[in-house]
């Protein structure tokens, strides 16, 4: 990318922490513009000040096309001036406990990320099955990889424990029911393509179907029925390719990429002790 305000935007999360304390615009662009050598230190501050309402402008876009997809973004400008920018999970001062809270648990983010990069497939497929309970699935299932019919994990949440009393008897409601159907890609470095959506669509009509190869099915507990509203959910620990988030946005299936499940489990506290992540507690969920 040619060295400029927008180049300066795309490279700007190499150069804020998560938790980083705010830094002046003018001063994140002099050492993003000497670290990737595109001046030197006689002419930086000067490029800096040029580049600077582009620059933010550029920012403001990442952060909202982030903030609309669901996508995590590791930074944010500081609330009382767009002239600094903090990371994410930066406390400020005005910031109410549970803001403090929230964001001291999400700070563990990156930690998430790389313990689940270092998960085995099989144990990735286990850690998403346990994903589905943070759903609302009380007995999510995983299939065996050797005959798991292209689903490699399942389970039905019930509304009615959302729309009415536990302790009361349900009504009609105890019929509002939603199944998942997911696969789990641990890819450590390559995209999920469209291939791989197609894949999950076409597997999860044929389990629905209960059409599978051999004499027993892989998919016993999978027992949707014609009209049951079905989640097709794909997560992985990498990303997904710029034409498969196109085919998700207009398929409805839930893509999860690696930082938004690495998110999402930071947002739950999972692995997270008094505000600091242990790998042990956090392997200790998702494998359990």
């Amino acid at each position: 990318m040619k060295p400029g305000a927008a180049a300066a935007a795309a490279a700007l999360q190499s150069y804020v922490s998560v938790t980083a304390a705010p830094t002046a615009v003018t001063d994140l662009l002099v050492n993003i513009i000497i670290s990737s050598g595109w001046s030197d230190n006689t002419t930086a501050d000067e490029q800096a000040e040029s580049w600077a309402d582009g620059f933010k402008a550029r920012v403001t876009m990442a952060i909202n096309d982030a903030r609309d997809a669901g996508r995590f973004i590791p930074y944010a400008f500081n609330s009382a001036s767009d002239d600094h920018i903090q990371g994410a999970c930066y406390c400020e001062p005005l910031d109410t406990p549970d803001v403090k809270a929230a964001k001291g648990k999400r700070a563990s983010v990156f930690q998430i990320a790389g313990s689940l990069n270092n998960f085995t497939p099989d144990d990735f497929e286990i850690a998403c099955k346990n994903v589905l309970r943070l759903f609302g699935v009380h007995q999510p299932q995983s299939s065996q990889r050797s005959a798991d019919g292209g689903v490699d994990f399942y389970g039905q949440a019930p509304f009615s424990e959302i729309l009415a009393p536990i302790d009361l008897p349900p009504g009609v409601e105890k019929d509002l029911k939603v199944w998942f159907i997911g696969q789990a890609k641990q890819y450590p470095i390559s995209k999920i393509s469209t291939n791989e959506i197609r894949e999950l669509v076409g597997s999860a009509e044929l389990a629905r179907s209960k059409i599978f190869a051999g004499k027993k099915d892989p998919l016993a507990l999978l027992t949707a029925r014609l009209c049951d509203p079905i989640f097709y959910i794909l997560i992985t620990t990498s990303d997904f390719t710029r034409d498969s988030r196109e085919i998700i946005l207009k398929s409805g299936v839930i893509g999860m990429d690696g930082m938004q499940l690495a998110q999402f489990l930071a947002d739950h506290g999972k692995g997270i002790s008094t505000g600091i992540f242990v790998e042990d507690e956090f392997r200790s969920w998702a494998l359990g």
